[in-house]
């Protein structure tokens, strides 16, 4: 878990101490044993008095620490017989692999996973309908389809953000008349990252860029859908966090010329991190979209481009990461402003939370990773 800087204690914090001890509340995070960021700040609101649970869907055979009970009264969930409630619940990140420990009968890991995926599934679309859960920050259900790239692009074009010109497909010939069509190539970025350990090391599948004169085989293309985009000649990065309609935004620079992708940039050079005002007409983009997807939280990745015009959209994440933004540049607070958001409803109390100085996920990573925020667990 974090681990939190600590001040002499005063006459003022040991008030502050017993007020927050009679505010005390009860918070749910929906994330992995091992993911950081959800250790990290079940540390700080834990370290402020309230009390944490986590409920992580890739645990065997379920995430849920109770069962549901459905009778003539309604729906609810219980633990040894007493009602399970909380005041405020995040969902972080999903995750439904399941391993199986060991002992299980390798013809029944088929059906104890599918059971336990699906009653994982059905408990979190119930509290996100409200039993047992007064306040989401991003419900399951809609974390799930604010997850979707093809949604993301849809939504953003309709909510006037500028994004670049994208082909979904596993066609051999729509996409070569695509890459075609563009001059400088296409840049190719899969859903999702995927990490293969080798040796003592692993290799990550970022970006990569297709150039117009490469071949582009039918095997290779049709093998499985892929994102096709043009290229945005840009000369940095921006991510925008987003905290229920507030909105931080950090630009990431680098001397490099011609790369495609700032997650691996990092690896390569030095990257400058400054904090950005964002425009009004932007803000409001922002907020449409955020509306529309109907999410509290998300990270937001955009090209600055080379001519000066509008950020360029590329993608968010419902659930993004931020930690390293604070590393960065720490006067953020967006972790103990994210705490107060989850906790309270409003960033404005953050300062009942301590910083982070270090974060370490409660159990060790796997050494495959096939999600962003396994290959890397500050930056996504």
């Amino acid at each position: 878990m974090a681990v939190l800087q600590r001040r002499h204690a005063s006459g003022e914090d040991a008030q502050r101490v017993q007020t927050m001890q009679e505010d005390a509340k009860n918070i749910l995070i929906v994330a992995p044993q091992h993911d950081t960021h959800a250790a990290t700040i079940a540390a700080m609101i834990g370290a402020a008095g309230h009390r944490v649970d986590l409920f992580d869907s890739s645990a065997w055979p379920s995430g849920l620490g109770g069962s549901m009970l459905c009778d003539t009264h309604g729906a609810r969930f219980v633990r040894d017989g007493s009602p399970l409630r909380y005041d405020t619940a995040w969902c972080r990140r999903l995750l439904f692999k399941k391993p199986a420990p060991a002992g299980v009968h390798e013809q029944d890991v088929g059906f104890i996973r599918s059971e336990g995926m699906l009653f994982d599934l059905g408990a979190l679309a119930v509290m996100g309908s409200g039993v047992g859960v007064q306040r989401w920050i991003n419900a399951p259900m809609q974390a799930l389809m604010a997850d979707q790239k093809a949604l993301q692009l849809a939504i953003a074009a309709s909510s006037g953000l500028r994004i670049p010109r994208t082909l979904i497909s596993h066609r051999a010939e729509d996409i070569r008349h695509f890459r075609d069509r563009e001059p400088e190539g296409v840049v190719v970025k899969p859903f999702n990252v995927g990490a293969w350990s080798e040796n003592a090391g692993y290799s990550v599948s970022y970006a990569t860029r297709i150039r117009i004169e490469e071949p582009l085989a039918d095997g290779d293309v049709s093998a499985c859908p892929t994102n096709y985009q043009e290229v945005v000649r840009h000369r940095g990065d921006v991510r925008i966090v987003c905290l229920q309609g507030e909105y931080v935004a950090v630009k990431m620079t680098h001397a490099l010329e011609g790369e495609i992708d700032y997650r691996a940039v990092r690896h390569k050079t030095a990257i400058t991190y400054a904090e950005t005002a964002l425009p009004d007409g932007l803000l409001a983009k922002l907020e449409r979209l955020r509306q529309t997807l109907a999410i509290d939280f998300f990270c937001a990745d955009f090209l600055l481009p080379a001519d000066g015009g509008e950020l360029v959209f590329i993608e968010l994440n419902p659930g993004g990461q931020f930690l390293y933004l604070d590393q960065r540049l720490a006067q953020l607070d967006i972790a103990r402003r994210f705490c107060a958001l989850l906790v309270h409803g409003a960033t404005a109390r953050y300062q009942e939370f301590e910083r982070p100085m270090a974060a370490v996920p409660s159990t060790q990573a796997p050494t495959r990773a096939s999600t962003p925020s396994e290959a890397n667990s500050l930056c996504e």
